[in-house]
Order: structure tokens, then C-alpha cells, then sequence
């Protein structure tokens, strides 16, 4: 799990413009996509290397896959957008998973990182590294939305135990969970009504029974008939 600091801002917060990123120029941008009542759904698998790129929370490791979806209501249409209306199956064996939120996965791995308590009193100082997530602007080339992640150094207070100090580990403090939270839900397709084109990313658990050869299907069904999409997992 790598390191999550503390941002200098109130995490959680979405940003003004309700988060997401910028959708592609059109639907055919997209390695799958499918209309209908109204609307186009479009989407993309991200590739195990992009997500370890794009996020700084480790969702590899902790055991999600990230699907890029884009909406496109048609012209005079209104789209009441809710990520848990998209569902996964990643072969024909495999379970359905719905979609959830960041403030979810954020919630999960500090559970997962947080460190058993020690019945020793001893206390240590250890030093500590740390990798922040701060979000801002589009990039006016890519048209994605830009992030820093940086990096601070600093010390930790340890309880000792039989197994050595005990601290806490990446991902494991509330500060931690809330800077998670804020860049998960800040990537994330925004849940509102909208009648322009809206992007975001979906994160799913990855399902039991998942297949390495059969096309995953993502299917909407925020419409009055279900989309189906179909897509390739790398």
C-alpha cells in the first residue's frame, strides 16, 4: 500500500464543479459504447499500470478494478446520473459487482492498514515518509484533470511490542482516510442530473470467479433499457 499524507485542505470536500473528469471528444472515442433511450454510455477499463499512475491511493493492492465511463444525453435530454446504477461482471462465471463509492474504499483499506493493538507501554520514535494527493485544474493538453502527489518526511510514536514499535501504517490514520476519500471521490462520474456530457471513474471490487479471457460487461441501468457494454481487462 503506498503512503497517503495529509492534504492541506478539508478533505472530503468535492470540488466546485462536482468532480469527475473531462469526458472524450465524442463516444467513438472509447473502446466500447452503446445508446439507448436517449443516451450514450461509453467506457474504457484502465489497465492495472495507468490506475498505479493515476491514483495515489493504491487501489491495485487493495483489490479494485477502475472503469473510465463517459455519459452523453442526447440534445434536450436530462440524465439522473448514480454510479451505483452500473454493474460488473468480469466473465461469465464470475459475481456482478455494483459500483461504490470512494468515501467506501477509503473506509476499507484504513480498516485493512490500521495496526492490532499492543498491550506494551514502551514508546518509540521512528521516522516516516509520507505520499499526498492534491487535486487542481484541467491539463489543456490531455484534457484530464491534474494532480500532484508529493511527498513529506517526518516521525511517527510507536508502541512497542513483542513483533517491535508499532505504528501506524500507510492508509490507517482518519487524516489518511479522508485524503483517500477526497481523491477517489474527486476522479470519480459524479452522481447528478445533467444534460451535457459527464466522465468520471467507476470502482469495482474485483468480483470472485474473475476470467482472464472473456470480455467483461458493464452494464447501466439508469435507463429505461439496460446498456451493455463490453470490455477488454488488461
Amino acid at each position: 500500500m503506498k503512503g497517503i499524507g495529509v492534504l492541506g485542505v478539508l478533505a472530503g470536500l468535492l470540488l466546485a464543479d462536482g468532480g469527475g473528469i473531462r469526458p472524450r471528444g465524442s463516444a467513438t472515442d472509447y473502446p466500447a459504447h452503446e445508446s439507448a433511450d436517449g443516451v450514450t454510455i461509453a467506457a474504457a477499463a484502465i489497465p492495472r499500470g495507468q490506475v498505479h499512475k493515476l491514483f495515489a491511493t493504491d487501489l491495485n493492492s487493495g483489490g479494485y478494478i477502475v472503469i473510465e465511463v463517459a455519459v452523453y444525453p442526447d440534445s434536450g435530454r436530462d440524465v439522473d446520473l448514480h454510479p451505483g446504477d452500473f454493474l460488473l461482471q468480469t466473465g461469465p462465471n464470475s459475481e456482478t459487482v455494483r459500483a461504490v463509492s470512494g468515501r467506501d474504499i477509503a473506509a476499507i483499506l484504513q480498516r485493512k492498514n490500521t495496526p492490532p493493538p499492543t498491550k506494551s507501554s514502551d514508546i518509540t520514535i521512528v521516522p516516516t515518509a509520507t505520499i499526498g494527493y492534491e487535486s487542481g485544474g484541467y491539463d489543456p493538453v490531455t484534457g484530464q484533470r491534474r494532480s500532484g502527489v508529493y511527498t513529506a518526511a517526518g516521525v511517527g510514536v510507536g508502541v512497542g511490542g513483542a513483533g517491535g514499535p508499532q505504528v501506524p501504517g500507510p492508509a490507517a490514520t482518519d487524516r489518511d482516510r479522508a485524503t483517500m476519500e477526497r481523491e477517489l471521490e474527486d476522479k470519480a462520474l459524479p452522481e447528478r442530473r445533467s444534460n451535457t456530457a459527464v466522465a468520471g471513474y467507476l470502482y469495482f471490487p474485483k468480483p470472485a470467479g474473475k476470467s482472464k479471457t472473456s470480455p467483461a460487461q458493464l452494464t447501466y441501468y439508469g435507463a429505461a433499457r439496460q446498456i451493455t457494454l463490453r470490455l477488454i481487462m488488461k
